[in-house]
């Protein structure tokens, strides 16, 4: 197996060429593009305002354990007819009063209903931060794959390309020998029916690039109106991992795997918050207050303690401790989904490297093979002792068994790749 991925990866070296038509213009590699959809994919916005708001909630239950303090102060202007007596006759009066206050709480003690609300909402933050390295992750790997995608469709061209250009020089060929009496017509007649048949292919390879580019500038979130060129810089390493230590590692790193856990943790907080509110709740308060009708006002304070029991509030907390095992349960399910979910795609990618891997070294031999008989008939055809269908099957089975190779080739480059993304090992440029 280990000559395998050699054998391969020497191949990759030798093949990596440039994949664009362009003949201008800048050179996207594969890292920049990366880099170009971790800034511009629109679906990062919203998973980044996920993070934003869980944080938020987590310091709006932090704030529990903080003291809250207000002010506020009044002035008021009161005017009318007053009536002090039935033996004083009644007088228009206006005046001013003043008042003011200072007021302060603070809960000292609540059984773990402020505690159980605060592990809740940072296991909720710590879930939405998941979320995000996962949706980076994703974004990463399907920009590599579209990439990939559109270097393999730029070679699948120039397969094309240097089809159509040999079944010219063949049909000059047969129309040389038939001018010299040593071919028949329908020598040039195949010849012809050939020709057209490689510009069909490459009429479809070239549309094929063009939706492989459209694909990338999608997946990147970027579409320049300028022409640039696409290069093979990149260099995918072979992955000698097993299939356990590959189950092993994704559910240690894989952002999905630790932002579920975070949800069972934050679901398991809720249900301590909820059987929180069946317990008392002791906080303390006070304040200063100013009033009067002129400067300085008159001013006294106040401090006291608070304890709060729930008696019965119509079932309503039994409801939110049962709503919450519910959660719990939930959550549990859902984590074991994904491990199974997880686990699967892991050991799909893995089989999918070995398989490109076996695939790859025996369709180099293919091109290989197909390249020397294609030589051999050639020289019998020119001798007269092949026939112009005995080319014209031998140019068509090189042709395919090299389009099977770059398939094979970028098959295993794009099945390592996912079996990163799939172990949680997707490297991304300023991390998460």
């Amino acid at each position: 197996m280990r000559t395998s991925h050699v054998m391969l990866l020497a191949a990759f070296a030798l093949a990596a060429v440039g994949a664009a038509r362009a003949q201008q213009g800048d050179t996207l590699t594969l890292e920049k593009a990366v880099a170009l959809a971790l800034e511009h994919q629109p679906s990062l916005s919203g998973a980044f305002g996920g993070v934003r708001a869980a944080d938020a909630a987590a310091k709006q239950a932090r704030a529990g354990f903080l003291p809250s303090v207000a002010f506020s102060a009044s002035d008021t202007r009161t005017g009318g007819t007053v009536l002090l007596s039935p033996s004083i006759p009644p007088a228009h009066r206006t005046y001013t009063s003043y008042s003011a206050a200072l007021q302060g709480a603070l809960t000292l003690w609540d059984f773990g209903k402020t505690s159980g609300r605060l592990s809740q909402n940072d296991d909720l933050a710590d879930a939405a931060r998941g979320d995000y390295a996962s949706a980076r992750e994703l974004v990463a790997v399907n920009t590599e794959v579209a990439y990939l995608a559109f270097l393999e469709a730029g070679r699948v061209v120039a397969v094309n390309e240097e089809a159509l250009a040999t079944s010219a020089r063949h049909l000059a060929q047969a129309r040389a020998f038939f001018l010299t009496g040593r071919r028949p017509q329908l020598d040039v007649t195949k010849a012809e029916v050939d020709s057209l048949n490689a510009n069909v292919s490459l009429i479809q390879a070239r549309n094929a690039y063009r939706v492989a580019k459209l694909q990338l500038e999608n997946t990147m979130g970027v579409h320049p109106k300028n022409e640039y060129t696409v290069v093979d810089s990149s260099f995918v390493p072979a992955m000698y991992t097993t299939l356990v230590e590959a189950r092993a590692t994704a559910l240690r790193n894989r952002p999905e795997v630790i932002a579920a856990q975070a949800r069972l943790g934050a679901a398991q907080a809720g249900v301590t918050a909820a059987w929180g509110q069946h317990l008392p709740t002791i906080s303390a308060s006070g304040g200063y207050t100013w009033n009067g009708y002129a400067f300085p006002l008159l001013s006294r304070w106040s401090g006291g303690l608070t304890f709060s029991l729930p008696i019965f509030q119509g079932w309503a907390l039994d409801a939110g401790v049962e709503l919450a095992e519910a959660n719990s349960q939930i959550a549990q399910s859902s984590l074991d989904v994904l491990t199974e979910g997880v686990l699967l795609e892991v050991e799909q990618q893995w089989l999918a490297i070995r398989e490109a891997s076996e695939r790859a070294v025996a369709t180099a031999k293919l091109v290989q093979e197909s390249q020397e008989n294609l030589n051999l008939v050639e020289r019998q055809y020119a001798a007269g002792v092949a026939t112009s269908l005995d080319e014209s099957d031998a140019r068509l089975t090189l042709a395919n068994s090299e389009i099977t190779d770059i398939t094979a080739r970028y098959d295993y480059r794009t099945a390592v790749i996912r079996l990163r993304r799939a172990m949680g090992l997707t490297v991304l440029p300023g991390g998460y």
